[in-house]
């Protein structure tokens, strides 16, 4: 049960979650912070515009930021230098303190190209408590199976060394019980049912928690990255490299 108490710690400290990238608006490089607010705004209301998908695969990246107002029906995008940038755990490779990033980088709704990029200030605290998440769903569903068969011993044993009375069954906890002719064996027995069945209690609600944060990703299986960074302008190996800055909950 320890995951259960790591992840109840992380999830009481984790700040907005999910696929929406519209969210973590203040940002902080060196003490100066971003309000992206304004880029969360624009980019709602370009979304619920009619748009033709638009691929950018061949746009030079120093164009990116002006092709993104090649619609004339929209209004002028602010913060042109913050891209949306997505990906997915398996494409996504620790080195040193950023991560290489197999992306889909859009300047606008419904445009997008695929890059391999560097991302500094990755968003490590979200990918933790997802990780987090994950493995405490199995360590419950482990432990629930585990404890229901600690409960069904208690009965076995208690059949075994103790002489029963035929036909006499009650429920207890969900475990069909048979009457026992000494109270001594009977109490062991039903001692152990109730531990085994708040344990399992204490499992689900573990698993309940976990599932309802993961149920904000677009999968509860794999960590998909989903924020809006901005292009430094900087290359690491011929690959861009685009910053998401500091956010609690985010990437600390």
């Amino acid at each position: 049960m320890k995951l259960a108490v790591c992840f109840m710690m992380a999830l009481a400290l984790a700040g907005t979650v999910g696929a929406d990238p519209n969210r973590y608006e203040w940002r902080s490089f060196g003490g100066s912070n971003v309000d992206l607010q304004p880029l969360f705004a624009w980019w709602t209301f370009a979304s619920e515009t009619t748009n033709q998908p638009l691929d950018i695969t061949a746009v030079n990246a120093d164009k990116l930021a002006a092709i993104s107002n090649v619609w004339e029906h929209l209004p002028a995008r602010p913060l042109p230098d913050w891209f949306r940038i997505r990906g997915q755990e398996g494409g996504i490779t620790e080195v040193g303190s950023m991560w290489r990033v197999d992306a889909v980088i859009e300047p606008a709704p419904m445009m997008s190209k695929h890059e391999i990029i560097y991302l500094r200030n990755p968003p490590v605290k979200e990918i933790q408590d997802f990780k987090l998440a994950r493995a405490s769903i199995a360590d419950a569903q482990n432990a629930q199976a585990n404890e229901a068969a600690a409960a069904q011993a208690a009965v076995s044993a208690a059949e075994t060394n103790v002489v029963s009375f035929p036909g006499k069954v009650t429920v207890h906890e969900g475990v069909a019980v048979p009457q026992f002719g000494a109270a001594a064996a009977q109490q062991k027995m039903l001692t152990a049912i109730t531990i085994s069945s708040n344990a399992q209690a204490a499992d689900l609600n573990q698993i309940a928690v976990a599932q309802k944060y993961l149920s904000f990703f677009p999968s509860t299986t794999v960590y998909s990255l989903d924020h809006f960074a901005m292009r430094t302008g900087k290359e690491v190996d011929g690959m861009e490299v685009y910053d998401l800055g500091a956010a609690a909950g985010l990437t600390y």
